[in-house]
């Protein structure tokens, strides 16, 4: 009887220690990980990642949370680095369903995943949050197009014709100057985010102005970072956490319905 109560405690002990682990295996983080940058969810903030980070990871993207050319659920996969502590650099593709031509050269009446759209993302940090006063960055997502005359997406379903007006992509293309301030409260820590932001395309206008939202961390879990943002057009909840200091995880509804996450694997460099 004393063996099985032994036996009993030291099984009790060890399921302890083992959630012991895992609660402290989870790291605090921020990311506006479908583009692979810090950030909120679809919003951007002014963090940084720590100087050296890296990341590489994917992403699902529901229909209502792309540009309105994708009018389909799609998926992200990206790598981003931190190389000094007041810049990040992201490199973004974005699948696109389309047709693509047989052997015989014609167009397939069938669509799948073809093709890609790639873009930059790049967030300079001019200002580093202190005591007194906000972090202050300036970025951009897809500054740049690229031709997309020679296939037949879907993103726009046109004969492989653009209906951008000027031939080129740059369908997640936009401007934002952001502000991040944290504060402190019985342990707790609150952050505050606020944007503006200008999007090139017309379709995506009902993302344009003020947006920004609110970030949450418990005292007794500072691995979770709980988030509710404003878009623009949308109200957005989500939460996000590292695991074992190397994946990191992203979970989110838009408009409070429509379920958009990914995971990526995140290490130092340096």
């Amino acid at each position: 009887m004393k063996n099985e109560e032994l036996k009993m405690k030291d099984k009790g002990r060890r399921v302890k220690w083992l959630l012991v682990m895992i609660f402290f295996a989870f790291q605090p983080t921020a990311a506006q990980q479908y583009t692979g940058t810090t950030g909120l969810i679809h919003t951007p903030s002014a963090e940084i990642n720590k100087e050296g980070t890296a990341r590489i990871g994917v992403h699902f993207l529901a229909k209502e949370f792309s540009p309105q050319p994708f009018s389909y659920n799609t998926g992200t996969y990206y790598l981003s680095i931190t190389p000094f502590s007041w810049v990040e650099i992201a490199y973004t593709c974005t699948l696109q369903k389309g047709s693509r031509k047989d052997v015989d050269g014609n167009w397939e009446k069938k669509t799948g995943y073809y093709y890609q759209d790639r873009y930059f993302s790049l967030k300079l940090r001019p200002l580093k949050e202190g005591k007194y006063w906000p972090a202050i960055a300036i970025g951009t997502n897809d500054p740049y197009g690229t031709n997309g005359k020679n296939n037949k997406a879907d993103v726009p379903a046109n004969e492989g014709k653009s209906n951008n007006g000027d031939g080129k992509s740059q369908y997640f293309c936009n401007y934002y100057i952001a502000a991040t301030k944290h504060f402190p409260i019985n342990n707790h820590q609150i952050g505050i985010h606020a944007a503006y932001r200008k999007w090139k395309r017309d379709y995506n206008r009902k993302w344009n102005g003020l947006v920004g939202g609110i970030t949450y961390q418990p005292s007794f879990a500072r691995n979770l970072r709980v988030i509710a943002e404003y878009t623009g057009g949308d109200i957005n909840v989500g939460a996000d956490c590292l695991l074992w200091k190397h994946l990191l995880l992203q979970t989110s509804l838009q408009d409070g319905k429509y379920f958009s996450g990914g995971v990526c694997f995140q290490m130092n460099l340096f």
